[in-house]
C-alpha cells in the first residue's frame, strides 16, 4: 500500500474497533511522547533547542516502529518560543524530564472578569504576574525574536503532518486539536490554568455558586458552539480515526457529588450530540474513571472509546461492555517485562476485548521517560499486531 492508502486502511482499523466491528487487524496507537527523544540517541536539552534535532528523532521512531498511530510528532515542542520571551514559563526541562510549576491565573472572584475579554485579562493580569518588573521592559527586539520562534514552531507543525501523512501513512487522530480548537471543559480549563488543583478543590466547598455561573458562561462560549456544529454536521468524518479527542482529568479531585454538579450535566450534553449523530468520542481517561462508570452506561456501542491509563481495562469492559477501550500496556511492563511477556499480555488483550472489535491496543500512560519502555518491546508489540489473527 502507499502512504494514502496505508491512511485510508488505519483509519478503518481505529473506525472498525471503535464501532465493534471485527477489524482486519488490532490496531496500534502508540502513546509516545518524549521517549522517542532517547531511543535516537539524543537528550531533551538537544531537542527542544533544535527542531532538525526533533524530527530527526520522530523519522527514526517511524522507520524503526511500523505503528499505526502515534501520541505526539514532536509539535509539543513550544520552549523555544517561551524561552524567546524570557525567564518565567510554567513549563521546565531539563535532559531527562519535563516539568510544569504550579500555577493559577485567577481567583474565584476573577473568573468572570478573565471569560468576560481573555486577551485583555492576559495582557492586563495575567502576564504581569508572570513575568513580574520584567513584563514592563520587553522591548521590540524580544517581541520581534518571540514571533520569529513562534513562526518556526508553526513551520515545523504543518511539516511534520506533511511528513507523517505523505510518508508514512499515519492519519490524523480527529478533527479538533490545540490548532484547530481543542474541546475544553471549564473545569478543565479551571484545573490546569485558571485556578489550579488547591483552589478549585476549595471552591467546589466554598463557593458553587459562583463555580456554576462560570461554567455556564464558559459553555455559553466555548461548549455550545461546538455542540451545535456536531448537530448540525453530516455525521462521522472518516478522515478521523474519531470524530473528537476529549482529555479528561480534572474529575480525579472530584468526589461523585462535585461530578454531578461541575462536570456531567456539560460533558453529557457534548456526549448526547456526538451520539445523536453516530459519531466516535475518544477520552482519554487520566487517573482513574472507575468510580464513576455508571454514568457511561446508557450510551450505545460506537460512541465512546475510553484510552484507560491507569484503570483495569477487563473491569472497565465488565462495567461498560457499551465502550471501546484503548490501552492495556502499562509502562511498568514495557519497562521491566521481556518481549514474550509484552507480546502474551497483548494477546490476552486482543483474545479477551477484541476479537470481535471494541479494542485498541496502547499504552496507558504516555511514554515520556527514558525508562518507561525498552526497545525490544515496542517492536514486540508492532511485530504482534501485524500477525494477530493471521
Amino acid at each position: 500500500m502507499n502512504a494514502k492508502e496505508m491512511r485510508a486502511y488505519r483509519v478503518q482499523l481505529f473506525r472498525d474497533a471503535a464501532n465493534f466491528r471485527r477489524p482486519d487487524r488490532i490496531p496500534y496507537f502508540a502513546n509516545n511522547v518524549t521517549w522517542k527523544i532517547f531511543d535516537a540517541g539524543h537528550t531533551l536539552d538537544e531537542a527542544f533547542s533544535d527542531y532538525g534535532v526533533m524530527r530527526e528523532c520522530v523519522i527514526h521512531f517511524l522507520d524503526t516502529y511500523p505503528v499505526d498511530n502515534l501520541m505526539d510528532v514532536g509539535i509539543r515542542n513550544q520552549f523555544g518560543v517561551t524561552e524567546a520571551f524570557g525567564p518565567g514559563s510554567y513549563y521546565y526541562h531539563d535532559k531527562e524530564a519535563v516539568g510544569v510549576r504550579d500555577h493559577a491565573h485567577c481567583t474565584v472572584d476573577t473568573l468572570k472578569e478573565y471569560l468576560e475579554d481573555p486577551e485583555k485579562f492576559t495582557w492586563e493580569k495575567i502576564l504581569p504576574a508572570k513575568y513580574g518588573d520584567d513584563w514592563y521592559r520587553k522591548d521590540k527586539t524580544v517581541w520581534k525574536k518571540t514571533f520569529a520562534e513562534y513562526l518556526k514552531y508553526i513551520r515545523y507543525i504543518i511539516s511534520m503532518s506533511s511528513l507523517t501523512s505523505k510518508k508514512y501513512g499515519l492519519p490524523s487522530l480527529a478533527p479538533n486539536n490545540p490548532m484547530t480548537g481543542a474541546i475544553d471543559f471549564a473545569v478543565e480549563e479551571m484545573e490546569a490554568n485558571l485556578l489550579g488543583i488547591r483552589q478549585l478543590s476549595i471552591a467546589m466547598r466554598r463557593s458553587p455558586d459562583e463555580l456554576d455561573r462560570f461554567i455556564e458562561a464558559w459553555d455559553a462560549k466555548r461548549i455550545r458552539p461546538q455542540i451545535e456544529k456536531v448537530r448540525t454536521s453530516r455525521g462521522p468524518d472518516c478522515k478521523y480515526c474519531f470524530d473528537a479527542s476529549i482529555l479528561m482529568l480534572a474529575h480525579n479531585i472530584m468526589n461523585p457529588g462535585q461530578f454531578e454538579r461541575f462536570y456531567w450535566p456539560h460533558l453529557k450534553e457534548l456526549l448526547d450530540a456526538y451520539a445523536e449523530k453516530k459519531m466516535n468520542v475518544r477520552i482519554f481517561m487520566e487517573g482513574s474513571i472507575m468510580r464513576l462508570t455508571d454514568y457511561f452506561a446508557d450510551y450505545p456501542k460506537g460512541v465512546l472509546t475510553f484510552h484507560l491509563e491507569s484503570d483495569d481495562p477487563f473491569e472497565i469492559r465488565k462495567r461498560l461492555p457499551n465502550v471501546a477501550i484503548m490501552g492495556g500496556l502499562s509502562t511498568d511492563l514495557m519497562a521491566g517485562g521481556t518481549p514474550e511477556e509484552v507480546t502474551a499480555r497483548a494477546k490476552l488483550l486482543c483474545d479477551e476485548l477484541g476479537r470481535d472489535g471494541g479494542f485498541i491496543l496502547s499504552e496507558g500512560k504516555m511514554v515520556s521517560y527514558r525508562n518507561d519502555a525498552r526497545p525490544e518491546n515496542i517492536m514486540a508489540v508492532c511485530d504482534f499486531v501485524h500477525s494477530y489473527g493471521k
